[in-house]
């Protein structure tokens, strides 16, 4: 990942700043690359040089440029193809806004809600989505909320003057952007191979519970989150799986990986949040039927 070298620092506008990385030739002939940036209206990417070869055993330092015009918080993805080989993706992280989205979940003020741990906003947006009707809202975090409405709300969030929206689907949308922009995605605190081979649920869930401390307990409250609305499944359609399949690419960051490599890895992605999540479901109906008895 690119950070330009300013780690948590934001990023000054309509200025330059400057970062490399290098292309290493492990192969046992030449390679050929070749970078691909998109190039948004919000900032300026460029790349010395953006194509070009390189003998076997060699290695090329490729100089990065980038230019914000406007505040932004993203992870950007470039992709880096190379000739008859596998293509990647470059991570490059522009953080040009103080706020809660994009951030050490550590630096921001924490709450306890229900038990979990977990930054204000994250209490704050779920808060708003209860009070609204979204647990019951048909299609609630797959269906997108409106860009603009999306943005007007974020940056309410990032001055610290966010209360409550009655567009539930636009608050589900933040919820998942909050943990897809999280500087290191929850999932990807897991060794790959764990989450590339653990089809056993209980290894699933183990894994999950060995998470280190802030995202054991982001994923906790997400999955106590995801557990209620899937209570709902009858009136608003999102049962567990339907819900690992919208929530769990905003958990993990396949950019290291090639197209094919990616695709499989973001498929077990959501196998292995639908294993977790369907444990909490489980958990949850034995122990309402463990009170159902008692009482």
């Amino acid at each position: 990942m690119l950070d330009f070298n300013l780690g948590e620092k934001p990023c000054p506008l309509k200025s330059s700043v400057q970062d490399q990385f290098t292309i290493v030739n492990n192969n046992k002939s030449k390679l050929k690359f070749q970078l691909e940036p998109l190039q948004p209206k919000e900032f300026q990417l460029s790349f010395s040089p953006t194509s070009g070869s390189i003998d076997k055993g060699k290695s090329k330092t490729v100089k990065v440029k980038l230019v914000v015009n406007t505040k932004i918080n993203t992870n950007h993805k470039v992709v880096l193809r190379i000739e008859g080989g596998a293509s990647h993706f470059l991570t490059v992280k522009i953080r040009c806004e103080t706020g809660v989205f994009g951030v050490d979940p550590l630096s921001l003020e924490s709450v306890d809600d229900e038990g979990y741990r977990v930054p204000a906003i994250l209490s704050l947006m779920k808060k708003s989505l209860i009070e609204n009707g979204g647990l019951q809202q048909e299609g609630i975090f797959r269906l997108a909320g409106e860009q603009t409405e999306i943005k007007r709300l974020k940056e309410q969030m990032n001055k610290n003057d966010f209360t409550s929206s009655n567009d539930i689907n636009t608050i589900a949308s933040l919820i998942k952007i909050w943990f897809r922009e999280l500087p290191t995605p929850i999932l990807n605190s897991i060794p790959t191979e764990k989450i590339f081979y653990s089809t056993d649920v209980d290894e699933c869930v183990q894994s999950a519970a060995q998470l280190p401390e802030p995202q054991k307990s982001l994923l906790d409250w997400l999955m106590n989150l995801l557990l209620q609305v899937s209570s709902f499944s009858d009136v608003n359609k999102m049962t567990a799986q339907n819900l690992a399949i919208v929530v769990a690419p905003n958990l993990y960051d396949v950019s290291s990986s090639n197209p094919m490599e990616g695709l499989v890895l973001s498929q077990k992605c959501v196998q292995f949040l639908h294993n977790v999540l369907n444990h909490k479901v489980s958990v949850h109906k034995r122990e309402s039927r463990s009170i159902a008895f008692e009482v």
